[in-house]
């Protein structure tokens, strides 16, 4: 594979973790409030995944968006920015994290309703079948939209009217903490698989590592070339290995802020989360494989993790200078004004 094209997933990976490191810093400081979701532990799905896409794709995201925009190439600062419901956010301010969207990236609307994407991204479908522009629609969604009936509805009619759309679920539900156990185990089918639902429409369906970047990059690369072909849906099921901070009910930095040099370094790895770091965390295996193949060494993997760094900073300052939306644009974007 292209070394270049490696490269660019892994930059995009390490920008989505220090992305979501100073959001939860953000949250920690109260600069914004409520529930909000983290992306850290599936990095190599989304970044891999937004690798393939093209401008006319229509890509619709859940409450764990983050990654997903900042793969498709929206600018941290504005991303911050939105956030912390600023008048320089993606959305000047009204969508807040759990609605992160850009529609000149190709994002029109993310929701946070459980399985809200999976609709939205078959009509983009849809539409891009009618007008025969080429694009694709793309959703990213986790295992536990499978209790919603949306879901079901929208994979058959997909299959059955031959809709350009690929369905991405993220499943981290594998190998997670039981409730029992104190965990928060989403999907409740059974063994917390969801693939057999769709093979049961007679759609394309494909398991992944999705903690494997470049598994992630080649099976969507291709599944992406053959729906532009066919305009048939394809179904991918993507496991991952549950982030250790995930398992309570607010994001818990329990790994700490990551060390890259953990992936060529090893003397620092112990303790509780040894298995995390050595086994499943997604950016220090994609750092291990690439150095092992000789893609990079690891000053080119430390000076990725410097220009993000650095990128994500300058995101940060932006962010908070950012003034709060005035009130003379309350009445913008809706359908009614004032009286």
């Amino acid at each position: 594979m292209d070394k270049g094209r490696l490269l660019d997933i892994f930059r995009h990976m390490m920008l989505i973790r220090r992305f979501e490191e100073a959001v939860y810093d953000f949250h920690e400081q109260k600069l914004f409030g409520g529930h909000y979701h983290l992306y850290i532990g599936q990095e190599a799905t989304g970044a891999a995944v937004m690798a393939s896409l093209r401008g006319e794709d229509r890509i619709f995201s859940t409450h764990r968006n983050h990654g997903h925009l900042i793969a498709r190439g929206v600018d941290p600062k504005n991303a911050l920015a939105e956030i912390l419901n600023r008048a320089d956010g993606t959305n000047g301010g009204r969508g807040g994290t759990f609605h992160l969207a850009d529609a000149s990236a190709g994002m029109p609307h993310t929701s946070a309703l459980v399985g809200g994407s999976v609709p939205l991204a078959a009509g983009a479908g849809f539409a891009a079948k009618l007008q025969k522009s080429g694009g694709i629609g793309v959703s990213m969604f986790g295992d536990g939209c499978f209790e919603e009936g949306v879901v079901f509805e929208t994979l058959n009619l997909a299959r059955m009217w031959a809709l350009p759309v690929i369905f991405v679920c993220e499943n981290n539900t594998p190998g997670a903490v039981l409730k029992s156990a104190g965990g928060n185990n989403t999907s409740n089918l059974p063994e917390g698989r969801v693939i057999q639902i769709p093979e049961a429409l007679g759609m394309e369906c494909h398991e992944v590592d999705g903690g494997d970047a470049e598994a992630v990059d080649s099976l969507f690369a291709d599944c992406a070339t053959r729906v532009r072909e066919t305009g048939q849906p394809i179904f991918i099921e993507a496991l991952t290995e549950r982030w250790p901070g995930n398992y309570f009910s607010f994001p818990s930095r329990v790994t700490g802020i990551t060390q890259v040099s953990m992936a060529w370094d090893g003397s620092s790895i112990a303790g509780e989360y040894e298995d995390w770091f050595r086994n499943h965390d997604p950016v220090l295996r994609f750092a291990r494989q690439l150095l092992d193949r000789g893609v990079a060494n690891s000053g080119d993997v430390a000076g990725i993790d410097v220009e993000v760094t650095e990128t994500i900073e300058a995101a940060k300052e932006f962010a908070l200078s950012s003034p709060v939306p005035g009130t003379d644009s309350v009445y913008a974007h809706v359908l009614a004004g004032e009286g």
